[in-house]
């Protein structure tokens, strides 16, 4: 978390104190008591969403289903807990009612379960995000767009890779379930699986264009970076976050990738044996129904009406063979294609090569000065020579592997040098969309 007010907040700890972590998730059967309250405010059996504690004790009773009979007080103490995260109880009317966990705790689960795919909705949410993101000028707009705006929508942009994921794993446990090879099930089973794989497939390449929008996002993010260190680590995270969606993707991708293969071998595997007996049925079949007759001692096959006889022998036609004598007859000989250099082309291959090199050149001499200016005064400020370089050499690319390579060799050097790093931007005027963090080498004595 990148908000200073959660960075003391211990998760782990204070869910695991007194009884947090079931009064958040209780046990199964309160759970689906919860569950049962929930559909009827839904479906609008209770008027203003209120309930009372009647029709909580008939839930419990629904749910529970055993000979033992149940005291009221084992169901008044579960009413008792709820009214930390889910309930509330009005103490004029005498109703309950429930808590906004208890209606997320319940839309959450059953959006899950139900699982609808919807690339639309998610490139609509992608559009809305870019185009919002656009209309943020100042640094605080930017701080609620970045805190409220994108985090508001970050779980329905990750549900649907979930919803794909989860649609693959049922596939196979549906698979693993058919598993009786002399089953004629199991092969549709099969045919459905691969189908679904496919179907999988085409979705997460809808996907992939649904969150094509994200890149707009980023290039936005990349405009509006500056001093602002809070700011920077909120940007990281919607970075983290687009990274996070196209590692998904690809993980899927793969997956499909290993599987496939290996059911469509295994359904043409089984289909062989089960062709081969429909095949071996029919011959019989077709024996059975045809006839045999002799004439002048050869046995025919006569089949029933609509079914021609095969012709097993083809007459074999005679044919005239005439050699040509390459001698009266020589061939013309080929014309040699000469093929005319493009002295345009080599020059410019030529200039590129050149270029390449010259690059490379400077690129070591300001590896050497930096070097030799910190032998000479014991410590450089790279952050204020990256900007040196842009400016002399033109070239953000030169400035970009000159710092790279530095930092590389002062790594690999520790004993004789230290790299300072301070997470404070250094900016240039001239330069107004390039930033780097202020960094300091100095030699160790």
């Amino acid at each position: 978390m990148s908000n200073s007010e959660n960075s003391n907040f211990n998760f782990i700890k204070i869910l695991n104190e007194d009884k947090t972590y079931k009064l958040l998730f209780p046990d199964r059967e309160i759970g689906l008591a919860i569950v049962l309250i929930y559909e009827k405010i839904i479906d609008g059996v209770f008027e203003d969403e209120k309930f009372t504690e009647k029709d909580l004790h008939e839930a419990f009773e629904k749910i529970y289903k055993t000979n033992e009979r149940y005291p009221k007080e084992v169901y008044s103490n579960h009413i008792m807990d709820l009214q930390e995260y889910f309930l509330d109880y009005n103490q004029e009317s005498q109703k309950y009612f429930f808590k906004d966990y208890a209606y997320k705790f319940c839309k959450h689960a059953k959006e899950t379960l139900i699982g609808a795919f919807n690339p639309t909705r998610i490139q609509e949410i992608c559009t809305h995000l870019s185009k919002s993101l656009d209309n943020r000028e100042t640094i605080e707009e930017l701080k609620f767009w970045l805190k409220e705006v994108f985090k508001k929508y970050e779980p329905d942009l990750r549900e649907q890779i979930d919803f794909l994921d989860r649609q693959i794993t049922d596939s196979i446990e549906l698979l693993k379930k058919g598993t009786d090879f002399t089953n004629q099930n199991f092969l549709d089973i099969l045919i459905a699986t691969d189908v679904s794989m496919d179907n999988a497939q085409n979705h997460v390449k809808e996907l992939r264009s649904a969150y094509s929008e994200t890149k707009i996002i980023r290039g936005l993010l990349e405009q509006k970076q500056n001093r602002d260190n809070e700011i920077n680590e909120l940007i990281s995270e919607v970075y983290s976050f687009i990274k996070y969606i196209n590692d998904r993707l690809n993980s899927i991708d793969r997956k499909l990738d290993r599987i496939q293969p290996k059911i469509r071998q295994l359904f043409s595997t089984l289909s062989k044996p089960l062709l081969s007996s429909k095949i071996e049925k029919f011959i019989h079949l077709l024996l059975y129904k045809s006839t045999l007759e002799s004439n002048n001692g050869n046995k025919t096959i006569v089949f029933p009406n609509n079914i021609i006889l095969p012709q097993i022998h083809i007459p074999t036609p005679h044919f005239t063979i005439i050699d040509k004598n390459r001698e009266l007859f020589p061939s013309k000989p080929k014309e040699r294609k000469k093929y005319i250099q493009n002295e345009k082309v080599i020059s410019q291959n030529i200039q590129k090569a050149q270029n390449k090199i010259n690059e490379i050149d400077t690129i070591r001499k300001w590896e050497k000065y930096i070097l030799s200016e910190i032998e000479l005064r014991g410590d450089i400020k790279l952050s204020e020579v990256f900007f040196k370089i842009i400016e002399e050499s033109k070239s953000s690319q030169i400035a970009v592997n000159v710092t790279f390579n530095i930092i590389k060799y002062i790594y690999n050097n520790k004993d004789k040098y230290k790299l300072k790093i301070d997470k404070e931007l250094e900016t240039n005027t001239e330069f107004k969309n390039i930033a780097l963090w202020k960094m300091k080498i100095s030699k160790l004595t």
